[in-house]
Order: structure tokens, then sequence, then C-alpha cells
């Protein structure tokens, strides 16, 4: 925080709020500071595509990543998708889940979007979307490819005891909705 401080003073703006007096009216006023700067660096959007797969026992499929992330450090178990190479969010989406498992799905419903926090301060935002998902076969056998060197079928809310970046709050619900609904 404090290289971006010295840069936005460095390019001839004041901070909004003096150094020690942060009151939460200020909190506007820096936050927009921050996007102001953040604005003016040069900012690559990445657009992904994530498939909450869901089968016929109510489990969802994650994967572990081969390597590391280049734009999201912490990340190692994911839900399968990838980078969206066209508009067809769908089309795109079914493409990168056969390359990660091996399986041809159903896209149902945009679950939520979102930029992904955890990104930190590279030049890169990450909007991910996230889809309900489900695999055409009755009982699906995923192989895994592209960057993923494992697949596990998991209860949704296990999901948690395997990821270590954060989970927007929508899948967050989604997640606890689907276990609950698969229990009755």
């Amino acid at each position: 925080m404090r290289e971006l401080i010295d840069f936005y003073l460095a390019t001839g703006n004041t901070l909004p709020f003096k150094s020690g007096e942060l009151a939460e009216i200020d909190l506007a006023k820096a936050l927009r500071g921050y996007w102001n700067l953040k604005s003016r660096q040069d900012l690559k959007v990445l657009v992904i595509g994530l498939a909450i797969i869901c089968d016929k026992q109510g489990k969802v499929l994650i994967g572990s990543r081969k390597e590391k992330d280049q734009w999201v450090e912490n990340l190692s178990w994911v839900f399968p998708g990838g980078k969206m190479g066209f508009l067809d969010f769908e089309k795109s989406l079914k493409q990168d889940v056969k390359k990660e498992t091996g399986l041809n799905i159903k896209v149902n419903d945009l679950i939520a979007a979102r930029i992904h926090p955890d990104s930190g301060l590279k030049p890169v935002q990450i909007v991910a979307l996230y889809f309900h998902c489900q695999p055409l076969k009755e009982k699906p056998i995923a192989k895994p490819g592209g960057d993923l060197s494992k697949l596990q079928w998991v209860k949704p809310t296990d999901v948690f005891k395997h990821f270590t970046t954060s989970v927007c709050d929508e899948v967050t619900r989604f997640l606890t909705i689907l276990e609950k609904s698969s229990h009755t």
C-alpha cells in the first residue's frame, strides 16, 4: 500500500486524508484515490468461467492444479474451467471442462460473477463467472487433464477444506443450499 501512496504522490496528487486520521468518511476518499491510481495502470482483464458440476449424488467436482497460477498466488484447488476464449460463454466453458475433466456437461445457470480479490496488486483484473452445471452421463467418470493433476467429487461444503483462496458469498450460499437439498 505504501508503494501505491508514494506513486500517487509522485504523480502530483494529494492524499484524500491526513496520515493517522482515517475516519469512516475518509475511507471512501481513500478508496476513490486508490481506484484513481489503479485506473492509471495498464490493466489486463481476464474473464474466466468456472463450472460447479453437481452429480446425482449431490457432490461437486473440484480439481487440483498442476502448477502455481501466475495471477492468484495461493490457488491450489479449483472448480474446473478456464479463461473464456470467446463470447459464447457456454460453449467456451464446455470446451474447458472437457479438456480438464473429460466430461461433457450441461450448463444450467450463472450463479455468480465477481472480480476476484485474490489477484492482489498485479496488473490483471480477473472476472470470475461461476456456472451451475451437471454432467450429461448418469455416472460420470472424470479424468484430469489440462491444468489439473487430480479430480475429486466432494460434498458441496467440503470444497472449503480444499480451497486456499476466497469463495464469494453467492457461491458459498449456493453450495450450502445444494448440500442441504441433497440430504432431503
